[in-house]
């Protein structure tokens, strides 16, 4: 029976909807790229738009700069076949994110080599993006050691203490003695005395000392007598 032009023209629709469909699709991933730090763990995320369940799709990614195979999904199932050996057990496909049309893929420990360009595709829907990650050294944070030597405080020497406070306690009762001998003396006049001596004689002592008018004792050496 020869097809009419209602059935005709059904056919002509449904080859240009498979045609046109998997274009009608692309893959959104970050525009800026990914910073991390050595032994982090990254994720790098994919959303395709609009949402498609993407259970029953082949997802490839891959580093386009080194033509890697990061990872492989078909048939349901995670293929570790394909994959370049660095990346072998150390990416983690998020298999519940898929049915949202979500493509999170997990990277453990990445290594300063990892950087570089990742692409998401699916071949089914001719749709990707590519996005970029950049891994740099490992910072110490809160480093108190340096050349793992630590600086120690030994303990306080409690003999030292005692020895200290004697110290200035002997200084104190020193100083006060004095003080009151000085008193004492100025009190009973003798100080003055032997001042207003010193300067009106400006000679000395018995014993052949001479005190000048300043005060000072200055020592005179006995002549020897023969």
């Amino acid at each position: 029976m020869p097809e009419t032009p209602a059935q005709c023209c059904e056919g002509h629709l449904a080859f240009m909807r498979l045609f046109v469909s998997p274009a009608q699709h692309h893959v959104k991933c970050p525009t800026e790229t990914i910073q991390a730090e050595e032994g982090d763990d990254v994720t790098l995320r994919f959303d395709l738009d609009p949402r498609v369940n993407l259970e029953d799709y082949t997802l490839d990614v891959r580093r386009t700069d080194l033509d890697e195979v990061v990872h492989v999904y078909r048939h349901g199932k995670d293929h570790t076949d394909p994959q370049t050996e660095r990346y072998r057990d150390r990416t983690t496909l998020i298999h519940e994110d898929l049915s949202r049309g979500i493509v999170t893929l997990q990277i453990s420990s990445v290594q300063l080599k990892d950087s570089g360009p990742y692409q998401c595709f699916v071949p089914g829907l001719r749709a990707g993006c590519t996005t970029v990650l950049n891994v740099v050294k490992k910072v110490q944070h809160n480093k108190t050691r340096t050349d793992d030597v630590m600086t120690t405080t030994s303990p306080p020497n409690p003999d030292a203490q005692t020895v200290n406070v004697g110290a200035v306690v002997g200084g104190v009762l020193g100083v006060v003695v004095l003080i009151i001998i000085i008193i004492v003396l100025v009190k009973h006049g003798i100080i003055r005395g032997v001042w207003r001596s010193c300067e009106e004689e400006g000679t000395g002592t018995r014993d052949g000392s001479k005190l000048t008018s300043n005060g000072v004792l200055i020592i005179q050496a006995a002549e020897n007598r023969s």
